[in-house]
Parts: structure tokens; C-alpha cells; sequence
């Protein structure tokens, strides 16, 4: 029988043992010790404990510094975020990090901290072959980001460099060209926040939305510019499809505090946008803001509601304003398949706000298209199909200058007529006075005295009526 003394004795023995124990690395644990020893990464630094005064915590930190000139980073970068990526901090404090192959990253509870530039590489062959598809419109992604609780900062030195001029040049005259990246995705992911956030030369879309909730762009800015000489006389035909963010199937979304250059939407809202609010934005060139496309897909119902637009301000850039707010959706027949065809679907809009907006010589400053497609030879066989369903619209100081005749045109479905469409104090000036029958047009649209613009009246004219948005010019 042991005594006291042995007892305790016994026990002080196994507290010890077992404190020893907790220091004894594992044999994995000694096999990437010497791992790291023998091929250490000089590029990527990690901090256990680091303090972060933004959240007032201690945090795993992640500093990555590029490898240099003609290298990628793509494995450092994903390194770091398999580190950093749930719960820490992932910072690249250098002035460009090069990337070349799509990307996927995961973040939760994490925050990308970017004073620099991400490049994307200009091997447009091997971008196209490893393709993300976005299953939306045949579409691709370059950087897709999945996750919860994030933060992407650039603190107004830093985000993506798209190297979109070699992209401009290749898709030069051609719309939705198939293997274009995006530059970066917000996919399946709820409360995130961009912030000081830029893109730079996107390759196509800047960004988009899809899929998540409560998203949050505070001071984002995008420009995409040709400085290819042969195109500096086309209208839009070199950078289009540029468009600065995009959301689909998403809700809550918000952009506070945004500047745009580029040659199409600067803000456009896709199929199943809900509670969208836009505050602060400047554009300047492109298309203006998108209210779709919608209706794509036969015998899909989509909608759009619940937007809230207010201070917009919208003047020419590179090329001229082609709109300033206009609603797109297709034609109530399939005809092709997407990007540039389809058609036949339905839905509606509802409790859709747009005040305080100002534009300078826009060539459609309010339109509304619902026979859309971008196959053109075949353009007049979807006339008055359109299903998609436009009301609980309202239109509040609009002010500014148009560049021709038009100010308003809606040309609605004969199929699917437009109502609750309200105007409040439309006062954008014609840049043409040679045909004032066309400065308001309503086609198909149902309208009392009390909505406001009695002036708006069904039109067959054709002129200056091109289709909204970008797409491939008609031979």
C-alpha cells in the first residue's frame, strides 16, 4: 500500500510528465520544422500574437513580400491565406504582387490588408484554358473571394492592377468574349466590407456580388482607360464590358463613396439584387447606371427591388456618357444562347428609388429597353415580347444636360405594359432642339396626371433610339 508521501510524490511525478509532454513536438511537427530550415519562405512572415488595434484583439499576422520581377506570387499568396485566413491578418506592404493563374481564397473573420497592387499576368492564353466560370452568363472570374466576416483594405494606395490593355486590344469590337476574367468575385459570402479599395485596368468587370449578404463598398475606385491609339475614335468598342461592380442574386448590398472611369456600367444590378443602396458615386464615361440585363432565360422569373439611389453624378470620360439610368431586359423570345443571346424570361421590380442624380450631355439620360439582344440581324423578330415586368419605379431630381434630342425614353412591352412609374422634377435640358417630339417618349407605359410628366407620349420614331448598353456593332 503506498504512503502519503508516495502518493504525492506519485502525482507530482505525472504533472511533471505531463508538462514535459506538452513540449514534446510531434514527429510532424519536427519533420516541418526542419522542413522550414532546410527551404525556408523568405517571402512570408507570420506573427503569432500580434496585437491589432482595429479590433482590439491578438491575432495571427501574415506580412508577404513579393518574390520579384517575371515571378508569380499565386502559391505565396495562397500560402499566406492558409495561414492568416480565419481569423488573422494577411498584409502585403510591398508595391506589386504578381499573379497569374485564376484564384480562389477563403477568408472568415479575416482581413487582406493591400498597400500595393495584386497584377494579374497578361497571358491571356493560360487564363482563358484554367477559366472560373461564374454560371451567369458563360462568364469567367479571375479572383474569387468565399467567406464571412471580411475585410479587403487598400487604404487608397492599393487593390487589383488588371493589365486590361492587353485584354482591350484582344477583345477589341467584341462583346462578352468568351475566357475575359473579372477581376475580382464576392461569392457565397455575408458581412463583408471593401474598403479604400481600387481597381485598375480591369480585364472585364471590375467586380461583382453573387450569392451573398450584407456587403459594404466604402471609397472604391475603378478606372479602365485605352491607350491604344487605334481605338482613341471608337465609342466604347475597346472597353467595353469594364463596368465597375455588379450584383446578382445578392441582398444588402451597399456602395458609399465611389469614383468610375471606364467604357460601360458603372454600377449595374443583375437578376435577384435586393436592397441595394448607391450613395456618393461618380461616373464618368461608359453607360451609366444598369438596371439589369434580366429576363435572359426562358421560363426563369427574376426580379430587382428594393433600390435606393441618391447622389450620382455622371459625365463624360474618355468617350461619351451613353446613359445615364436605364432599365435593359430581353426580348420574350429565346433567340441564341447567352452572353449575347437568350431571352424569354420573366419577373418584376418593385420600390425602386433614383433622386438627386446629375448628368452632362448623356445621350440617353432615362431609358428603359425591354426587347433587348445582342444578336442584331435578328433584333425586330422580339418587338413588344418582352415579359419582364416594370413598375414601382420613381425618378426624383434629375437634373442636368442631355446630348441630343431624347430625355426620357421608356420603350415598355406591348406584351407586358410598364406602370407606377413616377416623376419628380425631371429637369435635364436637350442637347438638340431639332426634333422635340422624341425628348419624351413612353411607349406602352401606363400613366395618370398624378405620376408626373405629362409631357411623355408613345413614339414610333426610330431616331436616335440605338439599343441600351454595350455590345458588338452591327455590321
Amino acid at each position: 500500500r503506498l504512503t502519503a508521501i508516495a502518493m504525492k510524490s506519485l502525482a507530482y511525478l505525472l504533472v511533471a510528465s505531463s508538462a514535459f509532454a506538452a513540449f514534446v513536438p510531434t514527429p510532424q511537427a519536427i519533420l516541418q520544422e526542419v522542413d522550414e530550415f532546410l527551404h525556408p519562405n523568405r517571402q512570408l512572415e507570420i506573427h503569432h500574437g500580434y496585437y491589432d488595434e482595429q479590433s482590439g484583439r491578438h491575432r495571427k499576422l501574415c506580412v508577404l513580400h513579393p518574390l520579384g520581377e517575371g515571378q508569380f506570387d499565386d502559391d505565396n499568396f495562397q500560402q499566406a491565406h492558409r495561414e492568416c485566413g480565419q481569423g488573422g491578418i494577411i498584409r502585403l506592404p510591398d508595391a506589386n504582387y504578381t499573379i497569374g493563374n485564376p484564384l480562389t481564397t477563403h477568408l472568415n473573420d479575416a482581413v487582406l490588408d493591400v498597400h500595393g497592387w495584386i497584377s494579374f499576368s497578361t497571358d491571356i492564353d493560360n487564363w482563358v484554358a484554367k477559366r472560373v466560370p461564374l454560371g451567369f452568363q458563360n462568364l469567367a472570374i479571375g479572383w474569387n473571394i468565399v467567406g464571412e466576416d471580411y475585410v479587403l483594405d487598400g487604404h487608397g494606395t492599393g487593390g487589383i492592377f488588371g493589365n486590361g490593355q492587353a485584354w482591350y486590344n484582344w477583345a477589341k469590337n467584341e462583346s462578352n468574349k468568351y475566357g475575359r476574367p473579372m477581376s475580382f468575385s464576392i461569392t457565397n459570402s455575408t458581412n463583408v466590407s471593401i474598403l479604400n479599395w481600387s481597381v485598375v485596368q480591369p480585364q472585364f468587370w471590375a467586380s461583382i456580388v453573387v450569392n451573398s449578404t450584407n456587403v459594404l463598398y466604402h471609397n472604391y475606385y475603378v478606372n479602365a482607360t485605352n491607350f491604344n491609339p487605334d481605338g482613341w475614335n471608337d465609342t466604347l468598342s475597346w472597353i467595353q464590358n469594364t463596368d465597375g461592380a455588379d450584383t446578382y442574386r445578392s441582398r444588402n448590398v451597399t456602395f458609399d463613396g465611389m469614383v468610375f472611369q471606364g467604357g460601360d456600367d458603372c454600377l449595374a444590378f443583375k437578376p435577384n439584387s435586393s436592397s441595394i443602396t448607391v450613395r456618393n458615386v461618380t461616373c464618368y464615361g461608359g453607360t451609366g447606371i444598369a438596371f439589369g440585363s434580366i429576363g435572359q432565360y426562358k421560363g426563369v422569373a427574376d426580379y430587382i427591388k428594393d433600390v435606393w439611389i441618391e447622389d450620382v453624378k455622371l459625365y463624360p470620360g474618355q468617350h461619351i456618357m451613353q446613359n445615364g439610368v436605364y432599365f435593359k431586359s430581353w426580348m420574350g423570345l429565346e433567340l441564341g444562347k447567352p452572353p449575347n443571346g437568350g431571352g424569354g424570361g420573366d419577373g418584376w421590380s418593385e420600390n425602386i428609388t433614383v433622386k438627386d442624380v446629375y448628368m452632362e450631355q448623356n445621350r440617353r439620360p432615362i431609358a428603359l429597353q425591354s426587347d433587348l439582344t445582342y444578336l442584331y440581324d435578328h433584333a425586330h423578330i422580339g418587338r413588344n415580347t418582352g415579359l419582364f415586368n416594370w413598375h414601382g419605379i420613381l425618378f426624383e431630381n434629375i437634373t442636368g444636360t442631355a446630348e441630343r434630342n431624347r430625355v426620357v425614353n421608356l420603350d415598355c412591352s406591348k406584351k407586358t405594359p410598364c406602370y407606377d412609374i413616377v416623376f419628380r422634377g425631371v429637369n435635364v435640358k436637350p442637347g438638340k432642339t431639332d426634333d422635340p417630339s422624341i425628348n419624351f417618349v413612353c411607349n406602352n407605359v401606363i400613366m395618370d396626371a398624378e405620376e408626373g410628366l405629362q409631357q411623355c407620349h408613345p413614339s414610333n420614331s426610330t431616331r436616335e433610339s440605338e439599343p441600351a448598353g454595350t455590345a458588338p456593332t452591327p455590321e
